[in-house]
């Protein structure tokens, strides 16, 4: 087994990190080639007895070649597994195909520019999640899939068929990240405090608590990152995200790998 780093396409800050954590045990760098979905090495990556750690379209090649610590599967990883499987889900109120949410959003543009909040409902990174007026959001989507339908390189084009969450926006006091290794809390982090960056590590064992106990009612995948959110004195699960490709904020990163690494040598 080796930790596999993508060493281009990533910032220093986590580069640099990473790099830090993966020290103690046997591990290569790699590169990706942007369009090309090529991945380059100076050895010869054979077998799936890797666990990868890099940028999404990393994680997407090194699951479909079947590495045994690749934790990404679209089919679970997609908000509408999340509301299937839970009820405290903080969006998810509509889930539509892209071409079904803009023709929600002209509807409701006709009673008043009404603002939603918008994010793609697979963890497949097309658009960052955002809020915005319902024009904006449906001239967006327009936009996105007739970049597709031209068949234009790239990620920002999405399909008609793309799975879109639409939810009201909600005012959100906090946001942590937690990196889940084997069902278990490893590491957790605040993200954001009331709508400004704010990185701060999470030591506090009731919060810490409060989020293990969050995570032991579902989830996607064994190994994997949930986002929290406060929201009027209730803790909400924003979203899951893959291990293999999710920033840290101020986890510790060193903790993350030493868990990923000990998982793998017991499964």
């Amino acid at each position: 087994m080796k930790f596999v780093i993508q060493h281009n396409l990533m910032n220093d800050e986590q580069l640099n990190r990473t790099l830090a954590a993966v020290q103690p045990f046997p591990h290569l760098y790699v590169g990706l080639i942007p369009f090309s979905r090529e991945i380059t090495c100076s050895e010869s990556l054979d077998g799936v007895e890797y666990i990868p750690y890099g940028s999404t379209l990393l994680t997407n090649l090194t699951a479909k070649l079947g590495w045994r610590g690749c934790h990404f599967d679209i089919a679970k990883l997609n908000y509408e597994n999340f509301v299937r499987n839970r009820t405290d889900m903080l969006n998810g109120e509509h889930i539509f195909d892209a071409e079904e949410a803009i023709r929600f959003l002209t509807n409701t543009m006709r009673g008043g520019n009404q603002h939603w909040f918008m994010r793609p409902s697979e963890d497949l990174k097309q658009f960052s999640g955002y809020v915005d007026g319902a024009s904006e959001l449906a001239a967006h989507l327009r936009s996105m899939i007739d970049s597709y339908n031209r068949g234009e390189a790239g990620t920002y084009g999405i399909s008609p068929n793309t799975k879109v969450v639409l939810s009201s926006p909600k005012e959100i006091s906090a946001e942590w990240r937690w990196f889940i290794v084997g069902g278990r809390i490893v590491s957790g982090s605040m993200y954001r405090a009331h709508g400004q960056l704010r990185k701060q590590a999470e030591n506090d064992a009731a919060v810490i608590a409060e989020a293990q106990a969050l995570a032991d009612r579902w989830l996607p995948l064994e190994c994997v990152v949930m986002d929290t959110a406060l929201v009027r004195d209730e803790v909400k699960v924003v979203e899951f995200n893959t291990i293999n490709s999710s920033g840290f904020y101020d986890n510790d990163v060193r903790v993350i790998f030493r868990e990923l690494w000990k998982y793998h040598e017991n499964v």
